[in-house]
């Protein structure tokens, strides 16, 4: 526990610049012979991505001359135990969504993954909640591993209710315990999957309870194991005591000398003064983060080293983990393999481009719902970037591809819409710092303009609405207007509560992936889309 007396002698050590190196030498050097060096290393939204990737980013379906995988990753875990006795290592969620291993497998094949992985424990993201709470339930009972999430809070009626999720779990290092905390997701509430009866209780409220009675227990090492994000991370860094590490996800962030998010790790301090020490590694299971940390014997982080490497196609794969991946990729083979177009188009596509601008995979599908929407009278398509997940690769184009890019196989509503709830929407779909995210609305029948330096909510400049020929006028807030949409943002997912509100005129009998399926192969080779119709401006 970090004493009274301790945080009083730091803070005066700080507080007073002639004198605090000599008082830091003192407690350092008091404190020596009870310190603790841990190495901790961690992963986090490797997405299905189980083979690793390659140097475009796309999903491999076999190890060799790819950069990372569970294979590598599992490696890796086991050669720092081999070789030291103070490894922790966990998992930051989403291990769920994005390649085709998951779009065809579902959890069975993560499950049976991490029934070889060497973690110590993990936490939840937001992703395995996408096929609901039961099929999570019926995924936490599959798998081994510890799962830590202090602030889900299931009702009885969940099927998460009685699961093996825990608040925190305890390790022992060199005779030390150390309390790893787990935070889930906070915001799946948002998610229309996600059972009402489940709840999650405040976030720093949750932490702070914790910790407290971690510290009741006799342990001063405590880290935190998040699906929060980045900015989330540093605020609950600088607002709780008794924190020494988060380990995050959820935002993707890569931390390093070459990040312009920041170095490996980013330090804050904790309102007692004490260091906190925020760490992540990116996502798609390329990178694995290892933190080698010197605490002294109250517990505080005296000193640090490390980064997040890169697994490199020359690193060792642990071969039980490539068993289970060549197994599964198996499965996957007539996917791969029916090809249904091509295109030959350059322009910004993927997962990351989708969210913040136009991207080719994205403008592809949002055509294709309006091209099937025009004949119900449809003048405008939505989508949500969060609902596309890789691009269309260039050359042939295969019914896999097609999966893999808009996985959630979401339903299709045509509803009819004021230009005022449009206006809002599309709002709320740049309202993420930097107008960036899973949020973003990809569209077709609609130009928008945003200057996104301004505050959240007053970023639209202008919206204009495209008629057949082409031709430009501004929305209308009084106008009603036909829209085609995926089901999710009908559902209110991602704070889309506006578009829950519209009148209902037809449901699509084609979820997004057959709808985009059907246009590339009757398009093919797919022509340039037309652009310009998301301009956000950026501060430089």
């Amino acid at each position: 526990m970090k004493t009274a007396l301790y945080v009083r002698w730091r803070k005066l050590a700080c507080a007073v610049p002639v004198v605090a190196g000599l008082c830091c030498v003192l407690v350092f050097g008091m404190a020596r012979s009870g310190e603790l060096e841990l190495r901790l290393l961690h992963a986090n939204d490797t997405h299905a991505f189980l083979a690793g990737s390659d140097a475009g980013g796309n999903a491999c379906f076999a190890s060799e001359a790819c950069w990372g995988g569970m294979g590598r990753i599992a490696a890796a875990i086991r050669q720092a135990r081999a070789e030291q006795d103070n490894v922790i290592a966990l998992d930051a969620g989403d291990q769920f969504q994005g390649t085709l291993f998951y779009s065809i497998a579902k959890w069975p094949v993560i499950a049976a993954v991490d029934g070889s992985m060497p973690y110590d424990a993990m936490t939840l993201g937001n992703h395995e909640f996408d096929d609901g709470c039961a099929a999570l339930a019926d995924f936490l009972a599959a798998q081994p591993l510890p799962v830590v999430a202090a602030n889900l809070k299931p009702g009885k009626d969940c099927p998460l209710s009685g699961s093996r999720i825990r608040p925190y779990e305890i390790r022992e290092i060199r005779g030390v315990r150390v309390g790893i905390i787990g935070l889930a997701n906070d915001g799946i509430g948002k998610l229309p999957a996600v059972c009402p009866q489940t709840a999650v209780s405040d976030t720093q409220a949750t932490l702070e309870a914790c910790v407290h009675e971690l510290e009741a227990q006799g342990v001063r090492h405590i880290i935190v194991l998040t699906h929060l994000g980045l900015e989330r991370d540093l605020a609950l860094a600088r607002a709780v005591s008794g924190v020494d590490v988060i380990v995050g996800g959820h935002s993707h962030s890569y931390l390093g000398r070459t990040s312009p998010e920041g170095p490996y790790p980013l330090v804050e301090h904790a309102p007692d003064g004490s260091p906190v020490l925020v760490v992540t590694a990116g996502r798609a299971a390329r990178r694995l983060g290892d933190l080698t940390i010197v605490f002294d014997a109250a517990g505080v982080p005296r000193r640090w080293s490390g980064e997040a490497r890169e697994l490199v196609p020359s690193l060792p794969v642990a071969e039980d983990v490539e068993r289970v991946v060549a197994d599964a990729a198996g499965t996957l083979e007539a996917c791969r393999t029916t090809i249904i177009g091509g295109h030959d188009v350059h322009m910004p596509d993927g997962m990351e481009q989708c969210r913040a601008g136009e991207c080719l995979a994205g403008m592809v599908l949002v055509d294709a719902m309006l091209e099937f929407g025009r004949s119900q009278g449809a003048s405008v398509a939505l989508y949500n970037s969060g609902g596309v997940r890789a691009a269309l690769p260039p050359g042939s184009i295969s019914r896999g591809d097609v999966m893999t890019a808009y996985p959630f196989a979401g339903g299709i509503q045509i509803r009819e819409y004021t230009g005022e709830q449009l206006r809002q929407a599309l709002e709320n779909g740049i309202a993420e710092k930097n107008g960036t995210g899973p949020h973003l609305l990809q569209v077709a029948g609609l130009r928008y303009e945003a200057d996104v330096s301004r505050p959240a909510g007053r970023r639209l400049i202008s919206v204009s609405c495209m008629d057949e020929d082409g031709k430009a006028r501004p929305l209308d807030p009084q106008a009603r207007y036909v829209v085609v949409l995926g089901e999710y943002l009908t559902q209110g997912g991602d704070g889309f509560q506006m578009l829950k509100e519209g009148r209902l005129l037809q449901k699509c009998s084609l979820n997004d992936q057959e709808l985009a399926e059907d246009y590339i192969r009757r398009h093919s080779p797919l022509p340039p889309p037309e652009t310009g119709r998301i301009c956000l401006r950026r501060q430089p």
